[in-house]
């Protein structure tokens, strides 16, 4: 399993002016692979369909800024995750994987679904997370490797929904689990500002590799009970640094390659 860190394209800016990439606010997406070969990208901001284009570092990971088919997992309707959707509408075709909850918002509250339907068209893939149904396994069309498995996950309304206030459905928001089934390594990815509790954290604990929004709360604790969790990669995808470096978490940055 490979990762790659999109942050918009500065780690090239950096490049050019010969300095050593550095964390950044700039929000982006996560672009994740089974062989290095097909990819999947866990949410998008509309700087990422911009650094596909034009950021050459990106050469180095084969079709990930060429790809036939643009595979976008979602894991809410925030703006931020969701608005560079409309940046890719001159791409590839769009397989779009989200929760009946947020295929509602991008087909009614913020219509994004018809416009790129006129343009890339996109194919729906719906995670079976609502109602009673708090958890659901899928796979991804080109990643043979991997097993997903979306939890839901406490977190405020997309600030679309009318009237903002309106309680959020099961589906809103999920955190990601990932297995890849070719080496036994497994991933979890949290990447909204969510709130996690004890079905998550057994998940969480598994992992070896984990990617937290700085803005993660924990409703019981209160805190991280990092000590009994298994993973060697600790990633804060962090709008700013006041958790960086705590539990040996390290910063994300645009280029950022992780393997497992």
């Amino acid at each position: 399993m490979k990762l790659v860190v999109l942050r918009g394209g500065c780690a090239a800016d950096a490049q050019r002016a010969g300095l050593e990439p550095a964390p950044t606010s700039r929000h982006g997406a996560i672009a994740l692979s089974d062989r290095g070969d097909q990819w999947a990208l866990l949410n998008v901001a509309p700087n990422v369909a911009d650094q596909l284009v034009a950021d050459p570092t990106l050469r180095h990971h084969a079709g990930l800024a060429d790809a036939e088919v643009r595979t976008v997992v979602l894991t809410d309707a925030q703006v931020d995750h969701v608005s560079g959707l409309l940046s890719l509408r001159d791409g590839a075709p769009i397989a779009l994987y989200a929760t009946p909850a947020v295929f509602e918002v991008l087909s009614q509250d913020m219509p994004v679904l018809q416009v790129l339907q006129r343009y890339c068209g996109v194919h729906w893939h719906v995670i079976p997370v609502a109602g009673e149904t708090l958890s659901a396994s899928f796979r991804v069309e080109g990643l043979p490797d991997l097993e997903f498995t979306a939890l839901a996950t406490d977190a405020l309304a997309p600030r679309v929904l009318e009237p903002h206030e309106a309680p959020v459905a099961v589906g809103h928001s999920i955190a990601l689990a990932v297995l890849d089934h070719r080496t036994g390594q497994r991933l979890f990815c949290a990447a909204g500002g969510q709130a996690l509790g004890e079905p998550q954290l057994d998940w969480l604990s598994s992992a070896d590799c984990v990617l937290l929004d700085d803005r993660t709360t924990w409703p019981e604790s209160g805190d991280l009970p990092v000590p009994d969790w298994r993973a060697q990669r600790k990633v804060l995808l962090a709008r700013n640094a006041s958790g960086v470096g705590r539990y040996g978490f390290e910063p994300a940055y645009d280029g950022m390659v992780i393997e497992l």
